[in-house]
């Protein structure tokens, strides 16, 4: 076992707080919020802290265990975020609340401070137990560790499944203290209890002990063996993709929920475009900390990180709406009950909630440039506005959208851009320009052209070509979509 002392600024460290990943044990212990503000009081004022721990699993990039620091570590993270407030005395002394609220001198100045910690390698898992013996009175036991000792069929099960090629060939995150029981386990759990199950030690233990008779030829097995199949058919070789145990987790559960259709075969590649996108955007999103555009990947990598109530069905759940979104074809495959499943109507009304909020942002902007707002508000822009996020049920309902987008984002705005439209703004009018009659007038080649491009923009958002052809449960999907492409845009928009 080599130990190298290292140091990392702490504005580093939270943009980089995926690749550090907290052990289930350390999860069940909570500070109180006393305890949470004291310690960014210390910091504040530039006290030393003790040391912190970390077991380096990978390189390039290096991603680590957090073996000592854990509860620390998730109160400088949760008032990076705003959601710890610093005691009325640390307030007033450091002039802000929130993280957010601090002068920028006192904010660099936590910015800048620096953790120090021991960089582990090379170590067996006793040599672990016997520096952490020494440490703090001995490592604890993990939950899978705990959970490999429970006398029953299941946990037989899950040890042999541990051996799939799945796991010996494509996954990379550490298999040590029984890493991947750990995901079987879990995984097992979910297949037995529901997508609602609690995740914790003594959750995962009362359902192993429930199933001492559990058989191997059960329906269960079958399906949990089915689940592994199809993700090592999904993944064409090894992958840093793969790199963390949560993350193999939820998509094992998010492949099972699709097998339920029996319409999964020959997705595998789709699926996995679809699996690179999310890493690759979660690691975006965590690296961009403040500035984080989309907080549903924010959400995720908070119950990974923290001690979160029903953190397998947050996971889920926002993995149904990222993969209905980036691919809306496979609405088609889940049906449309997967639409209440997801919780994409509440995604719809939030991303519409900060549209409004970013509306009002880009008219102080421009307005300190130019002298007016860029969206001019009229009566028909204003309730517009107001019902953007109202579920769309029916065609009909849509193509009224489509018309209050086309009075925010076309008619408001004039010629203030100058004709350089975001290209969700003239998707907008490309969606509405589909729904006017007179796109039927002309020669016939022309007018079929017109109505392959019109066509595939709609496809785009909802998987299919025409919207007299959806669902009415399946709009919701689209306007999700849109609203997710509009606010991006808006975010980037400049006009000089």
């Amino acid at each position: 076992m080599e130990m190298r002392a290292e140091r990392i600024a702490l504005d580093k460290l939270y943009k980089r707080r995926d690749r550090y990943e907290i052990p289930d044990w350390q999860r069940q212990k909570v500070w109180s919020k006393e305890k949470k503000q004291r310690l960014i009081d210390s910091i504040l004022r530039s006290w030393k802290l003790p040391k912190f721990y970390f077991v380096k699993l990978s390189s390039d990039p290096a991603e680590y265990e957090v073996v000592d620091g854990q509860q620390r570590l998730t109160a400088i993270f949760e008032f990076f975020a705003n959601e710890l407030p610093l005691d009325s005395g640390s307030a007033k002394q450091f002039k802000g609340e929130y993280y957010d609220d601090l002068p920028e001198q006192i904010s660099d100045r936590f910015d800048d401070y620096e953790i120090e910690f021991d960089e582990i390698t090379d170590a067996t898992e006793e040599e672990l137990k016997q520096f952490f013996q020494r440490l703090q009175d001995g490592l604890p036991l993990t939950s899978s560790e705990k959970l490999n000792s429970v006398h029953s069929n299941l946990t037989n099960f899950a040890r042999k499944l541990v051996r799939h090629d799945f796991f010996l060939e494509k996954v990379t995150a550490s298999d040590k203290r029984y890493g991947y029981f750990d995901i079987v386990s879990k995984v097992a759990a979910i297949e037995i209890e529901g997508i609602d199950t609690g995740l914790r030690y003594d959750d995962l233990k009362t359902t192993f002990e429930s199933q001492a008779s559990f058989s191997p030829r059960s329906n269960v097995a079958q399906r949990l063996r089915s689940i592994f199949d199809y993700l090592n058919d999904v993944f064409p070789d090894s992958t840093p993709i793969l790199k963390s145990r949560t993350i193999v987790q939820s998509f094992a559960t998010l492949a099972a929920r699709l097998i339920q259709t029996g319409k999964h075969r020959g997705r595998e590649k789709q699926l996995f475009r679809f699996f690179e996108f999310f890493t690759d955007e979660l690691s975006k999103q965590v690296t961009l900390g403040q500035q984080a555009t989309d907080l549903e990947f924010i959400e995720f990598q908070k119950t990974v990180n923290a001690n979160v109530q029903r953190s397998a069905q947050i996971r889920n759940a926002i993995l149904l709406r990222k993969l209905l979104i980036f691919d809306p074809t496979f609405l088609e495959i889940f049906g449309v009950n997967i639409v209440a499943e997801s919780a994409i109507e509440k995604a719809a009304l939030d991303a519409a909630e900060r549209i409004r909020r970013l509306i009002q942002l880009k008219n102080e902007e421009y307005s300190r440039d130019a002298g007016e707002d860029l969206f001019k508000a009229t009566n028909k822009t204003a309730s517009a506005l107001a019902t953007l996020g109202e579920r769309v049920t029916s065609y009909q309902e849509y193509q009224d959208w489509i018309n209050k987008l086309y009075f925010i984002f076309r008619e408001s705005v004039g010629t203030r851009l100058d004709g350089k439209w975001p290209l969700s703004f003239t998707e907008i009018n490309t969606l509405r320009t589909a729904e006017q009659h007179d796109v039927d007038h002309g020669k016939h080649a022309k007018v079929a052209a017109k109505r392959r491009r019109l066509g595939a923009t709609f496809k785009r958002y909802s998987g299919v070509t025409t919207p007299a052809t959806v669902a009415p449960e399946a709009f919701v999907v689209v306007q999700s979509k849109l609203l997710g492409e509009i606010e991006r845009d808006l975010q980037s928009l400049k006009w000089k």
